[in-house]
C-alpha cells in the first residue's frame, strides 16, 4: 500500500523544467508513517556529527529505525514502474540492468556544506523527502557548477519530497544546512545495478 502511494504521488506530480526537469511532491508519506519516522530520526540522530552518515535498510534495527518493511515495499513499487517514472522526463540514463539504492541520510549542522555537483553517472532516477527538522535548506538548483549560477531551491518542508533524473552537465545541486542540528533525509536512487550498492532488485 505505501509503495503504490509513493509511485502514485509520483507519477501524478507535474514535472516542472526550470531550471531543468524536477519534481516536488508534497505529503509524500501517510502522515502516521511520517511522524513515526520522523521521531525514530530524532531520537536516534539527535546527537551532531561532523561527517555524512547513510544508514542503510539493513541497518535500521540497529539503530532502532522501524521502516525497513515500508522501504521494501516503496523499492518493489517503484522497481515494477521503473520505465513509466523514467519517462515522465524528456530525457534519462538508461541502464540494462537497474537496481535501488536507499539510506537514511544524516547531514552535519551549519558549517558542513554539500558543494554544487552533478548527480552519479550510474543514478538515473533521485528522490529526496525531508524529514527533520522543521526548517532547513532544500536542494538548490544551478545552471553551472557554480554558486552564481543559484535559479531556485526545492525549499525544505518535511514529508515533501525532490525528485529529477540526473543529465551530464546540467542538474547542478548542492544541500546544506543552515541550522545547529542534523538534516535528515530518506534518500532513494534507481541506478545502474552494482551488487554492493543497491538494496533491491527485482
Amino acid at each position: 500500500m505505501i509503495g503504490q502511494n509513493f509511485v502514485d504521488k509520483c507519477l501524478d506530480s507535474t514535472v516542472e523544467h526550470s531550471p531543468w526537469p524536477h519534481q516536488i511532491i508534497e505529503d509524500t508519506l501517510p502522515k502516521d508513517t511520517f511522524q513515526k519516522l520522523k521521531q525514530q530520526c530524532e531520537q536516534r540522530f539527535s546527537d551532531k556529527t561532523d561527517k555524512l552518515i547513510h544508514i542503510h535498510p539493513t541497518e535500521f534495527k540497529d539503530h532502532g529505525i522501524d521502516f525497513y518493511d515500508e522501504t521494501l515495499d516503496i523499492c518493489d513499487k517503484l522497481y515494477k514502474n521503473s520505465r513509466r517514472l523514467h519517462e515522465a522526463y524528456p530525457s534519462y540514463r538508461t541502464y540494462p540492468v537497474l537496481g535501488i539504492n536507499v539510506h537514511i541520510s544524516v547531514t552535519p549542522p551549519l558549517p558542513y556544506k554539500f558543494y554544487v555537483h552533478q548527480e552519479g553517472i550510474e543514478k538515473t532516477w533521485s528522490s529526496v523527502t525531508y524529514i527533520t527538522p522543521e526548517a532547513n535548506v532544500g536542494t538548490k538548483m544551478y545552471t553551472e557548477q557554480n554558486e552564481s549560477s543559484f535559479i531556485k531551491e526545492a525549499k525544505w518542508k518535511p514529508n515533501s519530497t525532490f525528485i529529477f533524473c540526473g543529465q551530464q552537465n546540467k542538474t547542478w545541486h548542492s544541500y546544506e544546512s543552515d541550522q545547529t542540528s542534523n538534516r535528515i533525509t530518506f534518500n532513494i536512487f534507481v541506478m545502474k545495478y552494482r551488487d554492493k550498492k543497491c538494496f533491491y532488485k527485482g
